[in-house]
């Protein structure tokens, strides 16, 4: 009795077929084997961000309170930020490792881009930019 393996990223309904057809018609076996099932395939850590307006201090900054939160399977290492990234210049972090994924930052009127950095346990990251416009009022 013939036995074959097929390695491949996915299968689709043709090949689960032809495998099937292929045992009960002319009893050859192959297995259908996924990549992922051999070498598990890197998935960047899942991020969210919430925020919440703590309204003005007693220099008129408004103050922002940034809730981050990862997911991976791996589990997250930490996460990083920076305040005022600029996408030329790429991320540079102010504050490097945060372990809880909360942090409060004062801002003048102006318009900022926020960067959070969400870096898991086998060094995957992922990145989430926020648009901030403070006048005042503030809007996302």
């Amino acid at each position: 009795m013939p036995v074959g393996i097929l390695i491949a990223f996915s299968f689709g309904k043709g090949a689960i077929q032809e495998v099937a057809r292929l045992k009960t018609q002319e009893n050859i076996i192959i297995q259908l084997v996924t990549v992922e099932e051999i070498v598990p395939i890197a998935k960047k850590p899942k991020l969210t961000v919430e925020f919440k307006d703590l309204g003005l201090d007693s220099k008129n900054l408004r103050e922002i309170e940034f809730i981050a939160q990862g997911e991976s399977a791996s589990g997250i290492e930490f996460f990083a930020w920076d305040f005022n990234f600029n996408e030329q210049e790429g991320f540079k972090a102010i504050v490097i490792i945060d372990k809880v994924g909360k942090q409060i930052y004062k801002f003048k009127t102006g318009e900022y881009h926020i960067a959070v950095k969400v870096v898991d346990n086998e060094g995957l990251e992922s990145v989430e930019v926020i648009s901030l416009k403070v006048n005042g009022k503030i809007s996302f």
